[in-house]
């Protein structure tokens, strides 16, 4: 059979390897992993690769991790030549499905129409009930599979790129609020945050619940992925000084080895859309100064109409837009 199940540690210089090389797309080299992305992909899987054994250890004792990386390998001419990813989300009945590759010399042959269908039987295997991928838009092939698979397209998100060297202008934060520090595995003021603006068509498909939300065991395993990947994080929340409610969550990821990408997030509520511009132009200065030199990517749902507008304001440009797709199962 020219389908296996990836084998973890045998199989990470292949993974590393169909993970580069899979995602170019020769008609339109927009879409191609750049170098810099290649510096990130490598260094993580290498951080992995490295705590492989602790990793085997936690698996034995929390049976959950069990689910954090599983997949499939489609082997032709005695090589490995596509490949699909499938995680289970946290504790849930949730799984995403990343990395559905093929190597552009292999495309056009059903190779990645198999690695889904029997990717979706394994993670019914494991109990799993809701698949989700992301896709970009225009890759209309991989979008009509998905289509006929069974998936529904139901939100987009978009990747943004800061490219400049030199700072967005300082903008201040209201002064209805305050902002403060969050430790990386805090995960309540997302969910509280989330569980209020998350429209009700997306939480079809990601649910609001704690066990969504909560880093559980494999958070502590995810630090010292980062930490080894020669990267550092950290993360704020904004609260309305009246009631402390909390209106935005944001953070950001910076590299401390040569090369690579830096990364932002924010999350805000619609209702509370002033605060979007000092995170906005916190997150990329603070980032400029501690990591400079690197490009700063980050990503913005569609539902966050206001964020959108915001951004559309700054010298920040749209790279990728992705449909997001979910399956019941």
């Amino acid at each position: 059979m020219p389908i296996r199940l990836i084998k973890l540690p045998n199989d990470f210089d292949a993974v590393i390897d169909l993970t580069i090389n899979c995602f170019q797309y020769p008609e339109n080299e927009t879409w191609s992993v750049q170098s810099d992305d290649q510096e990130n992909i490598v260094d993580m899987f290498k951080s992995i690769q490295r705590l492989w054994p602790l990793i085997r250890l936690f698996q034995v004792v929390v049976p959950t991790l069990r689910d954090l990386l599983h997949g499939l390998i489609w082997e032709e001419d005695g090589r490995p030549v596509g490949m699909i990813f499938l995680q289970r989300q946290k504790t849930t009945d949730t799984w995403h499905i990343g990395n559905v590759a093929v190597l552009p010399e292999y495309r056009r042959r059903g190779i990645a129409r198999r690695l889904v269908e029997d990717g979706l039987a394994l993670i019914r295997e494991h109990g799993g009930r809701m698949a989700l991928l992301d896709v970009i838009a225009g890759n209309v092939p991989a979008y009509t599979l998905y289509k006929r698979l069974g998936f529904e397209h139901y939100n987009s998100r978009f990747e943004f790129n800061y490219l400049q060297d030199t700072p967005l202008p300082e903008q201040p934060l209201p002064d209805a609020y305050k902002s403060s520090a969050l430790k990386l595995l805090d995960w309540r003021p997302s969910f509280e945050l989330g569980r209020r603006i998350v429209p009700a068509d997306v939480r079809k498909y990601e649910p609001v619940t704690e066990a969504h939300y909560k880093t559980g065991p494999a958070g502590p395993l995810f630090l010292g992925i980062m930490k080894l990947g020669g990267i550092k994080a950290a993360r704020i929340m904004v609260q309305t000084r009246e009631d402390e409610k909390i209106v935005a969550v944001a953070s950001y990821r910076i590299r401390k080895r040569a090369g690579g990408v830096n990364g932002i997030s924010l999350q805000v509520d619609p209702g509370h859309s002033e605060v979007a511009p000092y995170l906005l132009s916190f997150l990329i200065n603070t980032v400029l100064r501690l990591s400079p030199g690197r490009r700063i990517e980050f990503d913005v749902p569609g539902w966050q109409s206001k964020v959108l507008e915001i951004v559309a304001e700054t010298p920040c440009t749209k790279r990728y837009e992705y449909h997001s797709m979910g399956a019941a199962l």
